[in-house]
């Protein structure tokens, strides 16, 4: 089942009792994910997101989503899936290159959190998404061993806090043009104007 809303993070261990004679494991959701995130917290213009790329599973919100949907499958004996690799390979072996090298980090950072397989957004991904998995798990074929014990509790604020990056301004105008376009009040605009800042 897809993790992929705001207030179902704080649920799973709820969803997995409803579910238990039935579920097989969780899925990080994450593109959804993300889009409640912002829609949940659209009053907050300290909780405006950067542009897309810059919004990885490598930030502290996210990862911490990945390691509590991990510590919360692991604990009840449900699998914990990786997150979709949004990518798609191109013809442009240059630009194809760049599109593996995310892919690799991405399901990188999933196999090492201890997620016990992936999922990839294009059959043409498979090699490299498998290949990543088989070398961190070797012969396993899952990490339910990974329970995340040596995790501090993971807290709201870690699965609410901000996301700070170092992004030229260039990044984020189609945002901030989008933003100015659209809000009533003009308070997100605002809250780009201070990350553009």
């Amino acid at each position: 089942m897809l993790i992929e809303t705001l207030p179902a993070v704080f649920q799973m261990d709820e969803i997995l009792h409803a579910l238990r004679d039935h579920i097989v494991g969780l899925n990080c959701g994450r593109w959804d994910y993300i889009f409640s995130y912002i829609k949940t917290l659209k009053n907050y213009p300290d909780r405006v997101l950067p542009d897309r790329q810059a919004v990885t599973m490598d930030k502290p919100f996210l990862n911490a989503y990945s390691r509590l949907l991990i510590k919360t499958c692991h604990k009840r004996g449900a699998f914990a899936m990786g997150g979709m690799a949004a990518f798609i390979p191109s013809k442009d072996e240059e630009h194809n290159n760049q599109v593996l090298n995310k892919v690799k980090a991405d399901k990188s950072l999933e196999a090492n959190n201890g997620h016990d397989g992936t999922w990839i957004a294009h059959p043409g991904l498979a090699d490299t998404a498998m290949a990543v998995f088989n070398d961190i798990l070797g012969s396993r074929k899952n990490q339910l061993e990974v329970m995340r014990e040596q995790d501090a509790p993971i807290t709201a604020d870690q699965l609410l806090a901000l996301v700070m990056v170092n992004a030229p301004k260039k990044v984020c105008a189609p945002t901030f043009a989008w933003l100015c376009s659209t809000s009533k009040r003009g308070s997100l605009a605002t809250a780009v104007c201070r990350f553009m800042a």
